[in-house]
């Protein structure tokens, strides 16, 4: 990314009390330099593409070099970012202590280095900062050996250096665990989730190691170990089909979290994580009813955080206030939705992740189908399409089965059977097996002519009905139904049905299932 890019989005980003502090500590007083020019630009023109920017710059200041120009603010936007991060940060408070320390040491101010030492290195211990304890406790011995070690008594030594293997070990844990877990959402992520026995195998080798980990801790005494145990547990189990007991690690994940606001990251990336899982796997139970009280969780995560974060926790939020409608047919509600969150969410659509802005508009594409509008539909699935960064996600074959059911809707024939062979060659290239819904469903959308007679379409639905109750059985092939029930819609079709029927039928048969 060109610097004047990261400036346009970091600037774009920036809370109101951001904004008030940067026009009080960096443009004040500094209104006729070149880097001010350029803040103003982009934030006050409202300009987003680079090229204008630049472009307005030299009409302006012809003499100035705009790169130079761009290099400072960028360097005084970061350095008024990290500034206002003082004090809400432990992190950045610790590691600003002990640049602190090497400072008052180098100028012989050894009674205020050890103190402030001393402080960071309790403040890491209470924070479970690891990798700063190693390195407050390594800068404290080291300079404790070129004094001599004054008035430190050997027990006291052998304390310290017990501290320092103690937090090593820990560091290795960690590093372990997080390996394990990468390797899980890897697989998850670039070979989708469990459908072959290999897979599975491969899935259980990962869970024994993370058991062993896990079970070589001392349980609650740490806050790394046990949350990362508990949120590989809660994965494993969403990726195997086991919904009821991933739920009960995700609760105590949320648990966890709740008794220990200190470890929360800043933004609380890894609690937001925790409660989508939880709303996940209420979901994919059916249990709608418990999703308020953590939906409500969500709301105060977006209240205080950055607008980026804000953006992509409304967009969570926005989502599962969505699905108890759209699993059971009622687009109406879903109209009313879509409506409310068209301020907070679809007007700052920019600032959601890729991920995340994909799941946007395809759900808001699989509503433009259930009310019949299926140009929208298209449009809101050509948004997706031209984002390159998602082609590679296993997301995308289902946004593009999507797609082709509004092409299957508005009688474009020749495209579904271009579309569809591009998918299965996609699909043959891949080792991995993929979802059987996905052949049944390109089965039928290259069907052009379906039985006229009611009676011709019910025993064309009877023959299909055994399979298709094998598919939502299928704990596997659920993973891809529960993001849309594409046999509710291809049953409206044989049956000439309304879609919110069937979808509704198939809602509650699922709640059964889980109960």
């Amino acid at each position: 990314m060109r610097r004047i890019d990261s400036i346009i989005s970091l600037i774009y980003s920036l809370s109101k009390s951001e904004k008030k502090h940067l026009s009080l500590h960096v443009v004040k007083g500094n209104e006729d330099k070149d880097f001010q020019l350029i803040y103003n630009i982009i934030a006050n023109d409202k300009i987003q593409d680079g090229n204008v920017v630049k472009d307005k710059f030299r009409k302006r200041r012809p003499n100035s070099s705009f790169e130079i120009s761009v290099q400072y603010l960028y360097e005084k936007l970061l350095d008024a970012l990290l500034m206002l991060r003082k004090n809400k940060d432990v992190y950045y408070d610790l590691y600003q202590n002990i640049s602190k320390a090497r400072m008052l040491y180098e100028r012989s101010a050894f009674h205020e280095c050890f103190e402030i030492l001393e402080t960071t290195i309790k403040q890491a211990e209470f924070y479970e900062s690891h990798e700063i304890l190693l390195i407050a406790t390594k800068l404290e011995l080291e300079y404790l050996l070129r004094l001599n070690f004054p008035d430190m008594s050997e027990q006291e030594l052998y304390h310290r250096h017990f501290m320092q293997n103690d937090a090593l070990k820990k560091i290795r844990k960690i590093t372990e665990q997080g390996a394990l877990f990468n390797l899980l959402k890897y697989r998850l992520a670039h070979k989708g989730f469990i459908r072959t026995e290999k897979q599975k195998q491969d899935m259980n080798d990962l869970m024994v190691n993370e058991l062993y980990i896990a079970a070589s801790t001392e349980p609650n005494h740490n806050f790394e170990i046990t949350k990362n145990h508990k949120l590989f547990q809660a994965n494993y189990l969403t990726s195997v089909g086991d919904y009821r007991a991933a739920l009960n690690s995700f609760k105590e994940l949320n648990k966890l979290f709740e008794e220990n606001p200190q470890f929360w990251a800043n933004p609380p990336i890894y609690y937001l994580s925790v409660i989508e899982g939880v709303l996940d796997s209420l979901r994919s139970v059916g249990d709608y009813n418990e999703m308020p009280y953590f939906m409500q969780k969500l709301e105060q995560l977006a209240e205080s955080s950055s607008l980026e974060f804000k953006t992509n926790t409304i967009c969570v939020l926005f989502q599962y206030e969505l699905f108890p409608y759209l699993d059971k047919g009622d687009f109406s509600n879903c109209n009313k939705i879509i409506e409310k969150y068209q301020t907070p969410l679809f007007e700052k659509e920019s600032w959601l992740s890729p991920v995340r802005k994909s799941e946007l508009f395809l759900y808001t594409a699989i509503v433009s189908i259930g009310n019949g509008n299926y140009q929208m539909a298209k449009k809101h699935i050509n948004r997706i399409t031209l984002d390159h960064n998602i082609d590679y996600l296993p997301l995308m074959r289902t946004i593009r089965l999507v797609r082709l059911i509004a092409y299957y809707e508005t009688n474009e024939f020749d495209l579904i059977s271009y579309e569809s062979r591009s998918i299965k060659r996609g699909m043959s290239l891949k080792k991995e097996k993929s979802f059987k819904t996905e052949h049944t469903i390109l089965w039928f959308l290259n069907k052009r002519d379906l039985p006229i007679l009611r009676k011709d379409r019910e025993i064309m639905h009877q023959k299909l009905l055994p399979s298709i109750q094998s598919l939502h059985e299928d704990k596997y092939e659920n993973q891809l139904l529960r993001i849309f029930d594409f046999t509710a819609w291809m049953e409206s079709k044989i049956l000439k049905e309304n879609l919110s029927e069937i979808l509704l039928v198939h809602a509650e048969a699922r709640y059964q299932r889980f109960r």
